[in-house]
Parts: C-alpha cells; structure tokens; sequence
C-alpha cells in the first residue's frame, strides 16, 4: 500500500513539473524575449525553414547598414516545378535576396547544414563575425530554440535576433502547427542534444 502510494505521488509530482514545464516552454516559444535592435550590424544571418525570411532580411541589411548577408547553406534540395528537376533550397534564397538588390559578392554562404543545430554551430565556426554584431532573421515560434542553441554554443553576445512578424496568430492552423513542433524539438534537444541528424531534417524548423 505503501509503495503503491508512492508511486502514485512520484508520478503526480512528475506531472505537476511536466506541466509547468510546457506552460514555460510554450510561453516563451509563443512570447519570446525581444530583442533590441540596433542602428548597425556586420551581418545579417538567414536561418533556413522560410523562403519568406530573405525578402525580410534584404530589408534589414539595407536599413541596418550591414556588409554581408549570410544565408544557410541547406544540404537538401526541392522540386524544381518549371523545369521538373531538383533544385537546392539555398538558391531560393539567393534569388531572392538577388531580386531585392543584394550584391552577390555580399551573400556568403555558411555551413552544410541539415538543422538549425548545424546552422548555429556552423555559425560559431565563422571568425569574421567573431566580436561583431550579427541580426538573425527568422520566425518568432524559431527564436526561443535559436537563443537556446547560440547560449549553448556561447555565441549570443552580440546577436540580436528580428522576427518576421510581430506577433503570432494562434488561430492560424500552420502557426500552430509550427508552435506544436518547436515544442516537441526543445524537448528532443533537451534528451538528445544534436537530436536533428539523426531523427528530423531542416524543414518546418
């Protein structure tokens, strides 16, 4: 009676900490911390996971007065569905950034990357940027998982992360969804660490 009592305890007790744990999480994956974003910065980082996120950062590193435009470089490639072939994901990005007026010889590609992971630690590999202020663009669901990974690669001094939109509607079924995966994944990171090579790839990160 004694143990069963226990057992019951222990494992109400667990629940009570996994709930205000996914209260936290998806607080703060719903509701980031904001940044501050400053006047000037070297680099304007694009994470992959959203076409949408260069036309935004073509923007920031006009008004922003940075010199380069780095863009992940994605190991996996996409339907081509005008000429039927493959096509890989970093050049939808290129030719976009191209489109809004960006130099060539300002896009650097980094890394070969299969997840935001990889795309962080490439990053922290990068000595140019190195002491210099660098603004991540990407989704607002992405930036508590984002500053989870540069702290844990002691990079975020100096790095200020740019949302693509404001604020998230919720009622939006594929916001949700997204919510629902970033969720799930700081979970995984958590357990597994580098948990992104081995179970999922880059997409709808």
């Amino acid at each position: 009676m004694r143990v069963t009592l226990f057992v019951l305890s222990a494992i109400g007790f667990a629940s009570i900490i996994f709930l205000l744990f996914s209260i936290f999480t998806l607080k703060n994956i719903i509701n980031p911390n904001k940044d501050l974003i400053k006047n000037n910065y070297y680099a304007v980082v694009i994470l992959s996971g959203n076409p949408d996120r260069a036309s935004v950062a073509a923007k920031m590193y006009f008004s922003k007065n940075a010199e380069v435009i780095l863009v992940s470089n994605e190991d996996s490639t996409v339907k081509n569905y005008h000429t039927g072939g493959l096509t890989p994901v970093h050049k939808i990005y290129l030719n976009s950034l191209l489109s809004n007026n960006i130099k060539r010889e300002n896009i650097l590609l980094f890394g070969n990357n299969r997840s935001t992971y990889d795309e962080v630690r490439e990053l922290q590999k990068i000595k140019t940027i190195k002491n210099r202020k660098i603004l991540i663009v990407t989704d607002k669901y992405h930036h508590y998982r984002v500053r989870m990974l540069l702290k844990h690669f002691d990079i975020s001094q100096n790095v200020d992360l740019y949302p693509m939109s404001p604020s998230l509607d919720v009622s939006d079924k594929k916001i949700m969804q997204s919510i629902i995966l970033e969720y799930f994944k700081i979970i995984l990171f958590y357990f597994f660490d580098d948990y992104d090579n081995f179970i999922s790839p880059i997409h709808d990160r």
